[in-house]
């Protein structure tokens, strides 16, 4: 079977180095299980075409009924007899990242202490371990999503202006020189950011960097006694004024909204589990939605 899923992801991809990415291991690794394959079926399988790679007429033919018995595989796996969650001691897992996690994975907890005391949720990392193993949902952006998984978008969230509560700086509304030439607290990532493509686009110049926090969840604490400005979407403020001396602030724009989408494997439809689990996220998500509408 861990062939036949690495011939998938070879013959899917037609190059090493994306097939080796799919399946976590190095290029050797793969091009070692190219090599046992090809013996194997007695075919190159992937031949190199000018600046391209191929497949060979046999390989093409495997291509449906490969698909074909690893879709069936998932299926008879993920198979259940029935799901009740009042009584059921089933564990689900989720790839998230932690801003995910610490808002709408944090309400979903709350809600299953009450209707499904025995169940559990286990965070397993970042989006990029979803086909490593056997994660049985996705939240990303949608900007991120998997092309090949099933989705349902989740309610969108609005970004907010935050600042500290003394911040004498600031005071209940910003104009937009000021918002732009003030430092912000902003989020790592090794990619340009979705608030930075949107502000060149909207005005061809990212708002001036201050300070980088690990990521969304610690820009609140970050800002505490600064005068830094930062977005984060508006659950998370929401939540992090709780318990921290931060404020809103009116921004001179109208800022971007942030889509989540919820995936899961085609395979793993009929699972009444994982449909229940779906329908708990998708309410929970609404309700979280239409209760931020409602303060905005």
């Amino acid at each position: 079977m861990n062939l036949l899923v690495a011939l998938d992801a070879i013959l899917t991809h037609q190059n090493i180095s994306r097939a080796a990415e799919r399946l976590f291991l190095s290029q050797s690794a793969t091009s070692g299980i190219l090599s046992r394959l090809r013996e194997h079926f007695e075919d190159e399988l992937l031949v190199r075409r000018g600046r391209q790679m191929a497949l060979t007429p046999l390989a093409e033919e495997l291509t449906g009924p490969l698909r074909a018995i690893l879709t069936e595989t998932e299926k008879l796996l993920a198979m259940r007899s029935s799901f009740d969650p009042a009584t059921s001691e089933r564990q689900f897992t989720i790839a998230c990242s932690d801003y995910v996690w610490a808002t709408l994975i944090v309400d979903i907890l709350a809600e299953l202490r009450r209707t499904a005391p025995s169940v559990d949720i286990f965070y397993q990392g970042p989006s990029t371990r979803f086909f490593r193993t056997e994660i049985d949902f996705l939240i990303v952006p949608d900007r991120f999503m998997l092309e090949d998984c099933p989705f349902i978008a989740l309610p969108a969230t609005s970004y907010v202006c935050i600042v500290w509560q003394d911040n004498e700086t600031v005071g209940e509304s910003l104009t937009l020189e000021q918002f732009l030439e003030t430092r912000h607290a902003q989020a790592y990532s090794e990619r340009t950011t979705f608030i930075e493509t949107w502000f060149f686009k909207q005005f061809g110049r990212a708002p001036r960097a201050g300070i980088t926090a690990p990521s969304f969840t610690h820009i609140p604490e970050a800002i505490v006694g600064t005068r830094f400005l930062a977005l984060i979407p508006a659950d998370l403020a929401e939540r992090a004024a709780a318990t921290l001396p931060i404020r809103t602030v009116q921004a001179p724009i109208s800022l971007p909204l942030m889509t989540d989408v919820l995936q899961w494997r085609i395979s793993h439809e009929r699972d009444p589990g994982l449909q229940w689990l779906r329908a708990l996220i998708q309410a929970v998500a609404q309700r979280r939605y239409e209760h931020l509408t409602a303060r905005l």
